[in-house]
Parts: C-alpha cells; sequence; structure tokens
C-alpha cells in the first residue's frame, strides 16, 4: 500500500512538471536575434522620483557627460515622472519598478526591460553613485564578454565574498542578445521560475495580502516564500547581478563572463586602494559607489565643475500624473 502511494505520487509530480513545461512554453520560445543590432551601446541611469540630485549624484553625472556625452542616454523612471535633462532621454517602466534595489532587480530580471534595448548590442548600466575616467567605452563593446562590473575581493569592505569575481551592477557593460539568451534559457530549464517572476513582479497588492492569510495553503506559502526572499534580495541572494555573475553561465554556457584581470581594467569598487594594486597601480577605466569606498582616493580624479558641464540642466518637468 505504502509503495502504490509512493508511485501515486510520482507520477502526480511527474504530471505536473510536464503540465507546467508545455504551459511555460506556449509563452516562452528561445531566442534569436533575427538582426544585428543598428547601434553599438545605450548608457542606461536607474532614477529614482526624488526632486533633486544629491551632490555625489552630480559630480557623478558630470564625469559621465565630460567623458561620454556623445553616446546614447536613457533616464530609467517611474510612469508620470519626466526629467528634463539635457542629452538623455526617459525611459518609463511602471513605479512598481522603483523605490527600492529589490524593486530595480525585478526590472532588470525581465525580458521585457532587455527588449526595449534590441537596437543596441549592449546597454551600459551607469548608476548616480559611479564615475568615469576616460572613453573606453567602445573598446569594451568591441570585445568578446557578455557581462563585466567591479569585481567583488575578499577585503574588510567586503567580508562576505567566498572567492574574487565580476561583478557588482552599478557600472556593468551587459550584452543584450546574451541576457535575453540567459533569461529564456533559465524559463526553458526551470519553467516554474517563469511564473514565480511574473507573481513577484506583477501582483497587485490586495492579492499579495490575500495569500499572506492562506499560510494553511500549500501554493500560498510557496509564493509567499518567493515573494520575501525577491524583496530581500541581498539576505538570500538574490540580487540581479549574482545572477549575471554566477548563474547566467549555468543556463546558457555560452555566456561569457569577464575575468577578474579584466574586471580590474574595467571598474573597482570596494577598497579601491587594495584594487590599485592588484590592477598593476593603474586606474581603471570607471569606479561603482565612490561616496562610500575611500572617497578620498578618487577625488583626485574628479572633473571640475567648470568644466565638466552638465550638472546645472537637471529640473523636474512634471511631478506625477493621475
Amino acid at each position: 500500500m505504502a509503495s502504490s502511494s509512493y508511485d501515486m505520487s510520482e507520477a502526480f509530480k511527474h504530471l505536473r512538471r510536464g503540465f507546467m513545461r508545455a504551459a511555460t512554453g506556449l509563452f516562452v520560445k528561445p531566442f534569436v536575434r533575427e538582426c544585428p543590432a543598428p547601434k553599438q551601446v545605450a548608457i542606461v541611469i536607474p532614477m529614482s522620483s526624488r526632486k533633486e540630485l544629491t551632490e555625489e549624484e552630480r559630480i557623478s553625472m558630470r564625469q559621465l557627460l565630460h567623458h561620454l556625452g556623445d553616446y546614447d542616454k536613457f533616464l530609467l523612471v517611474p510612469e508620470g515622472v519626466e526629467f528634463a535633462l539635457d542629452g538623455f532621454r526617459d525611459m518609463a517602466f511602471p513605479k512598481r519598478f522603483f523605490g527600492s534595489a529589490a524593486n530595480h532587480g525585478k526590472l532588470l530580471g525581465t525580458r521585457a526591460f532587455y527588449r526595449r534595448f534590441l537596437d543596441y548590442e549592449f546597454v551600459f548600466f551607469y548608476h548616480f553613485d559611479s564615475l568615469v575616467f576616460s572613453d573606453q567605452l567602445a573598446e569594451w563593446c568591441a570585445g568578446d564578454i557578455d557581462y563585466i562590473g567591479p569585481p567583488w575581493i575578499r577585503c574588510d569592505d567586503s567580508p562576505w565574498v567566498d572567492r574574487p569575481r565580476v561583478g557588482n551592477g552599478g557600472f556593468t557593460l551587459l550584452r543584450v542578445e546574451a541576457a535575453l539568451r540567459a533569461l529564456t534559457a533559465r524559463y526553458l530549464h526551470t519553467p516554474s521560475a517563469f511564473w514565480f517572476d511574473l507573481f513577484t513582479a506583477y501582483s497587485p497588492a490586495w492579492f499579495v495580502r490575500l495569500l499572506e492569510r492562506m499560510s494553511w495553503f500549500w501554493p500560498a506559502r510557496r509564493l509567499m516564500q518567493e515573494w520575501r526572499e525577491v524583496h530581500d534580495p541581498s539576505t538570500h541572494n538574490r540580487n540581479n547581478d549574482i545572477f549575471w555573475s554566477d548563474l547566467a553561465a549555468w543556463y546558457d554556457p555560452s555566456f561569457r563572463v569577464a575575468s577578474l584581470e579584466d574586471g580590474l581594467r574595467f571598474a573597482f569598487e570596494v577598497s579601491p586602494r587594495t584594487c590599485y594594486e592588484m590592477n598593476g597601480r593603474r586606474m581603471p577605466f570607471g569606479c561603482h559607489a565612490w561616496g562610500r569606498y575611500d572617497k578620498a582616493f578618487w577625488e583626485p580624479h574628479l572633473v571640475s565643475s567648470a568644466g565638466g558641464g552638465g550638472s546645472g540642466h537637471l529640473r523636474k518637468e512634471a511631478a506625477f500624473r493621475a
């Protein structure tokens, strides 16, 4: 009798997995770029709904405009918010993808986001706590990597690092086609991930509250477990850059993550003086979180406000529209 019950349970699990795989297959097809991208790279800057930039954010913007001012630049903004920033274009997304690092990570985990940039071979994420020191962007795009960012190294700033590797997502170059291939491969390999991502990205608040009251029901408990992990990504090792650094190549073996050595030439984040020594006492292309990690190291390399341009051109044109 026990063996018969076990066999029935396994048969049910097999049937359920088969049904989920078939249902997912209706919405998820292997990604194939139909034609080459006509443009090389788009610079992408996530914005909040704050009315003003901080002084450090203005410095970051000044560096960007001074060194990379001729590239296409997009501000990721909440729907209903418009920024008038010379040389930048607004690209609006639903408000639910703003307000926290977790919400921003959900946006960057959607295939819909990267489809907005199919005209470009690469997206270059430049958060306004970054600095860039030269124009090497086209050179990096000409390489054979799909993902590169400031390396994580084990040091006092980041004792959690188990092995040095590329890297953080705040100053990052990512190949659009490779990103879409990896995200699609994840769904084809693990169909439940497709449905979990739909739930965490698009569920209305009332539905989440309802599920919280249904803890006695196993599917509700499992959905809420996913919700909590996605909304506290650092605790559960679910940050978006962890996916690109550690998991994308597992789902898509053709996905190419840059080496530690190339990552150090590209950018620093934690312990910049240590990274500087590791990089042969050479400055990188840029850095992330410059005001958080040894600000004094970076200050001699800042563009002066007299020559940098651009920092005074930001103004809020419209607040929220209903």
